[in-house]
């Protein structure tokens, strides 16, 4: 599934010309473990967005484009499919065995757009294609900053108070996510009884875009 906006929701925004346009990772947010009705099983989800530098709303803002992928490299995945095009070459055994996702964020990209139509006649823009950016051409740069949310970490709580709350809700509605408040009531319980330090708050940085060479 790929969306410029909630599936299913009318949108006042201008929709974005089919074309293929320069773009950077600007996103990786954890969606935690999803159970999915269609095929009955449940699965880790990323949200991966990239902003397009190029193309601005009325407000001034950046436009963005979203894509939810399953959190795996299985060679049947959208995932791996999709950052081998945007590497331009295929990951190695060593690679495969583990792979850190923040590595992409604030690398460079062509998008290719296209528009898709939905059951209820709406248009929407979405990704129809990643690759890499064609030799000497300009690196977009990010315009708002970066996110990363890692769900088995500490500390995400306020960042994910900063995000949309469509994306919120996906996360909150997460086996992870219950799960993490389930232990965040138990470890209050504990603490509260025998006064011990909360857990410390650690953060991962992504690799940089550096001399012509992806950081993954």
């Amino acid at each position: 599934m790929s969306l410029i906006v909630n599936e299913g929701a009318k949108s006042a925004i201008p929709l974005l010309p089919e074309d293929v346009y320069p773009a950077v990772c600007c996103q990786l947010i954890d969606l935690g473990d999803q159970y999915s009705e269609k095929f009955g099983n449940t699965q880790r989800k990323v949200l991966i967005s990239w902003e397009i530098p190029s193309e601005k709303l009325e407000s001034g803002e950046t436009r963005r484009l979203s894509n939810t992928y399953t959190a795996s490299l299985n060679s049947k995945g959208n995932l791996r499919k999709d950052l081998i095009s945007w590497r331009g070459r295929d990951f190695t055994v060593e690679e495969l065995k583990k792979f850190d996702l923040r590595n992409i964020v604030g690398a460079p990209c062509l998008l290719n757009v296209i528009h898709k139509e939905g059951a209820d006649g709406t248009k929407r823009a979405v990704i129809g294609g990643i690759m890499k950016l064609v030799k000497g051409m300009a690196v977009p740069q990010l315009t708002n900053g970066s996110t990363i949310i890692d769900l088995d970490e500490d500390g995400v709580e306020e960042k994910i108070e900063q995000l949309p709350e469509w994306i919120q809700t996906r996360i909150k509605e997460s086996e992870t996510w219950k799960e993490r408040e389930a232990a965040a009531g138990e470890r209050e319980a504990i603490q509260n009884e025998d006064e011990l330090p909360a857990p410390a708050v650690e953060f991962s940085e992504s690799a940089e875009y550096t001399d012509g060479v992806l950081p993954f």
